[in-house]
Parts: C-alpha cells; structure tokens; sequence
C-alpha cells in the first residue's frame, strides 16, 4: 500500500510541474497577444481622423419648446469588408450525419 502511496505522490508531483510549465507558457503568450495589441493600436491610432471636440460640433435643437438639445450623431466612417474576401462558412456536419 506504501508503494502505491508512493507512486500516486510521484504522479501527482509530475502533473503539478506539468500544470505550472502550462501555465507559464500561457502567461507568457497572453502577455505577448497584450503586447501585440497595444503596438497595433499604436500604430492605428495616428492613421485615424482626429476626433472633433464637442465645441466645434454644430448641436441641433430638437423642434419642441424644452429648448433641449438633440444628440449629436456620428456618421460610421468604417467600410465593412467585401463578401469575397471572407471565408465560406463551414457546414455543421453533425446534423449532415443525422440526414444520411
């Protein structure tokens, strides 16, 4: 019985450095993906139109007597990609099976 205390001791001894060695590696991976993702912004960030401050916007009023102003807008500059460079969608296999 003691050599089997043993032996799952030794095991569990190997799957905790096992553990630690993953762990560190994904550490290590999501502080490269944070590192990755701020030098990206910082490159995005200047090709940007600068943002126009809430003074030089020109507000419109709303039609009713509260002389409230209506929120202001923004128009999305973005273009979305086009159709063909995205990918075709996988079909679901599984429910291909249950068919056949």
């Amino acid at each position: 019985m003691a050599t089997v205390l043993a032996r799952f001791q030794e095991i569990q001894a190997q799957q905790e450095e096992r553990y630690m060695g993953f762990r560190d590696e994904l550490r290590n991976i999501v502080l490269a993906l944070n590192q990755l993702v701020t030098t990206l912004r910082d490159h995005v960030a200047p090709q940007r139109a600068p943002v126009t401050s809430l003074d030089q916007e020109q507000p419109t009023t709303s039609a009713g007597a509260s002389g409230q102003e209506a929120p202001t807008q923004r128009q999305d500059t973005r273009t979305p990609p086009p159709a063909e460079d995205q990918p075709p969608r996988k079909r679901n296999l599984r429910s291909q099976r249950k068919t056949e």
